[in-house]
């Protein structure tokens, strides 16, 4: 199992677990915003990331930093959680956590995460253009998540769920080339009865 798997396990059992008790608080909203706070202050100062996740700092002062800085700015179970994290070496996984976590808090208030991959970075406009007509064709609140990757050539491939939707220029070509070789295939059966 390659390190990453390992990251994406634990920041599914670690995030699950945070929802359930936040859900249970009636925090799911606040410990939301408490992890975005988090991951701007990680955003913000690089330093304070490395600190948290290095092994040549105890505990204690982990703690004592995570403590004052986030005492009274977050909810009480987000820096319980954090002390987890810490006492765990776990802190490191904190952008999955959290990333897990927002997917889990999305779902609880029935917004689907569409991903979208396009072949060239567009405007805000766009974005929100296409967000509104796939939140429209599937009749609920969705949450983009675009990718750019020009090897598509042009068109877009919408996944969400277990459903995909081809729609670059590649797939078409490929399924072209398919179509073709398939009929290709079945002409050449016909030809030899």
């Amino acid at each position: 199992m390659n390190p990453g798997d390992i990251g994406i396990r634990l920041a599914d059992v670690y995030a699950g677990a945070l929802f359930e008790l936040a859900r249970q608080s009636q925090l799911v909203d606040a410990v939301k915003d408490d992890l975005d706070l988090l991951m701007s202050a990680l955003a913000e100062e690089k330093g304070f990331e490395r600190l948290l996740s290095s092994p040549y700092f105890r505990e204690e002062v982990k703690m004592q930093l995570v403590r004052k800085i986030f005492c009274g700015r977050v909810s009480k179970l987000t820096v319980n959680f954090l002390a987890v994290l810490v006492g765990r070496e776990r802190a490191m996984f904190l952008p999955q956590i959290t990333a897990k976590y927002n997917d889990l808090w999305d779902g609880f208030h029935g917004r689907f995460i569409v991903n979208v991959t396009v072949s060239e970075k567009m405007s805000e406009d766009e974005v929100r253009r296409i967000s509104d007509d796939v939140a429209a064709a599937m009749r609920s609140r969705v949450r983009l998540d675009l990718a750019v990757n020009p090897e598509i050539i042009g068109g877009a491939v919408i996944r969400w769920g277990d459903r995909v939707i081809d729609n670059s220029i590649k797939g078409r070509l490929r399924r072209a080339v398919e179509t073709i070789a398939s009929q290709a295939k079945k002409g050449m059966e016909t030809d030899e009865v």
